[in-house]
C-alpha cells in the first residue's frame, strides 16, 4: 500500500507542476471546428476580405501609416519605452514569471498552425501588449496593439518583424507576413 500510495503522490505532484502547459481544450481549433480557419470559412482570410490586410488596407501597415511603427513613434518600443517589455521590466517575462506559461496558474492564448497543431502560447499582458512563447514556453516575440486593432511583431530587439496580427472577425487573431500573406498561424 505504501508504494502505491508514493505513486499516486508523485503522479499528483507532477499533474500539478505540469499544470499549466495543459491545453485549455475550449481554445483548441481541433476539436471545436468554429475556430478552425481551414474549416470557418469566415475566419479564413482566403474566404473574408474583411480580414485579409491584401484587399483592406485598414489592416495593412503597409498600406495604412497609422498603423505602421515606422511611422508612428506611439508604437514603437524603440521609441516608445511604455511598449517595449525589453525595458519596462513588469512586462518582461524575464522578470514577471507569471507571464510564462510555465507558470502553474497560466492564462493565455494558444498559437496554432494551419493544420491546428499547437506550436506556442500567447500572454495577453495588456490590451496593447501580447507576449509570445514557442512550444517549450520560450519567449519569441512580443506584439503592440495599433489604432486599428491590429497588433505589430517585434523580436526580442524591439525591431519590427514586418509581421503583424489581424483580428478574425470572431474568436482570435491570424498571423500575415511582410507580403501580407496569412501564415496559416493563427490564436485562439
Amino acid at each position: 500500500m505504501g508504494k502505491i500510495s508514493t505513486i499516486s503522490t508523485v503522479l499528483l505532484l507532477c499533474f500539478f507542476i505540469s499544470r499549466a502547459q495543459f491545453f485549455d481544450e475550449k481554445h483548441n481549433p481541433a476539436l471545436d471546428l468554429n475556430l478552425s480557419p481551414a474549416q470557418n470559412n469566415i475566419i479564413h482570410p482566403g474566404h473574408n476580405s474583411s480580414i485579409n490586410p491584401k484587399l483592406n488596407w485598414n489592416i495593412n501597415p503597409y498600406k495604412n501609416g497609422l498603423i505602421n511603427p515606422e511611422k508612428v513613434p506611439g508604437i514603437n518600443p524603440k521609441t516608445n519605452r511604455q511598449v517595449n517589455p525589453l525595458e519596462n521590466e513588469s512586462m518582461n517575462p524575464m522578470f514577471s514569471i507569471y507571464m510564462s506559461p510555465k507558470f502553474d496558474n497560466w492564462r493565455g492564448l494558444y498559437l496554432f498552425d494551419l493544420t491546428n497543431n499547437l506550436i506556442g502560447y500567447i500572454t495577453k499582458y495588456s490590451q496593447d501588449i501580447l507576449i509570445q512563447f514557442d512550444k517549450e514556453s520560450n519567449w519569441t516575440f512580443f506584439y503592440v496593439k495599433t489604432a486599428k486593432g491590429t497588433y505589430n511583431q517585434f523580436n526580442l530587439s524591439a525591431e519590427w518583424t514586418g509581421n503583424f496580427l489581424c483580428y478574425d472577425s470572431l474568436t482570435g487573431f491570424n498571423l500575415f507576413d511582410k507580403e501580407c500573406a496569412w501564415t496559416g498561424m493563427h490564436i485562439k
